[in-house]
């Protein structure tokens, strides 16, 4: 299993090119772009930009995007768990 540096998220080739998920990548980060010369218009995650919010993954009406640690393609922790439990955390205080 390879250890990944940075974006753990990947869309797969169910994505319809509805770009839910490019709108739903924080502003900053912009890691989610179109696929150029696709003509089905679908999305790719840019790893190196991607900081794993996790945002985009609710987002998706096929769930074409996946976590390739629940997947078993990538170690790693912290992304979408992590933020999940810091924001029951502030929730609780």
């Amino acid at each position: 299993m390879a250890k990944a540096d940075k974006g753990y998220f990947y869309i797969d080739q169910t994505c319809i090119g509805c770009g839910a998920c490019e709108h739903a990548c924080p502003g900053k980060v912009d890691a989610i772009a179109r696929v150029e010369d696709d003509f089905l218009g679908r999305f790719v995650v840019d790893e190196q930009d991607c900081i794993n919010c996790g945002v985009c993954i609710p987002l998706c009406p096929v769930l074409c995007i996946h976590d390739a640690r629940a997947d078993g393609l990538l170690e790693g922790s912290g992304g979408y768990r992590a933020i999940a439990e810091l924001q029951a955390w502030a929730a609780a205080r």
